[in-house]
């Protein structure tokens, strides 16, 4: 094994490293792309980096060697969408696709060589996920999630109505799920909110019932 085979080993390690450890903390977080995915996707865009550049080098030609790791950052945007969940209006795993897109540019980096950056990339990108984590939570502190569901007749301004009530409380809305009978016409919107330990549910049960096209709440 030569010095070059030494280098492209040293590289690809490196990357599987590296993107390993964005995806232990997405594999820590329960999240539907853990470490091996997070591990092979950086693997497979170095060696598709390492691939470019070799084919740059072969015979003397003068190809482009970001051509076909151009393809990489447009392709992994399939492998996101799977990683990303759809519940009526609320979404999850955002986070996680940005990871593996990011853990793919990293995988491109370590491959020309660029290992500087991609090592500070994924110290960044940890310190996105695990710190500000903590960052949130801390200031989210002190409130609960609580869970709404109103029952009512199918309209389309109900949900802002209760966004809006909602907003008056200096309560924040997170998700929002609809599930429409279309067959009775009628409208379940499901809300999760984050609330204060001593905010009024009895108060805002109430003026969610007041709602002309509500026949039914139940707060969780």
């Amino acid at each position: 094994m030569d010095s070059a085979d030494i280098q492209m080993a040293g590289r690809l390690c490196l990357a599987g490293l590296l993107g390993g450890l964005v995806g232990l903390e997405r594999e820590i977080s329960s999240q539907p792309a853990g470490l091996r995915t997070h591990m092979i996707v950086a693997l497979g865009s170095c060696l598709i980096m390492l691939v470019s550049i070799h084919m740059s080098d072969l015979n003397g030609t003068k190809a482009d060697p970001g051509r076909i790791a151009a393809q990489v950052v447009a392709g992994v945007g399939f492998l996101g969408a799977g990683a990303i969940m759809r519940s009526g209006l609320s979404v999850r795993g955002l986070t996680t696709a940005a990871c593996l897109w990011t853990v793919a540019a990293i995988g491109l980096a370590v491959g020309c060589g660029f290992w500087r950056a991609a090592v500070v990339t994924t110290g960044l990108t940890l310190t996105a996920t695990v710190v500000f984590q903590k960052v949130e939570r801390r200031f989210t502190k002190g409130k609960s999630i609580r869970k709404f569901v109103v029952q009512a007749k199918d309209s389309p301004t109900l949900v802002a109505r209760l966004e809006e009530i909602m907003h008056r409380a200096g309560i924040g809305v997170r998700e929002v799920d609809l599930q429409r009978n279309l067959v009775d016409k009628k409208l379940q919107v499901s809300i999760t909110a984050s609330c204060a330990q001593d905010a009024d549910m009895d108060h805002l049960s109430r003026e969610f019932s007041a709602l002309p096209d509500v026949e039914r709440v139940e707060i969780d």
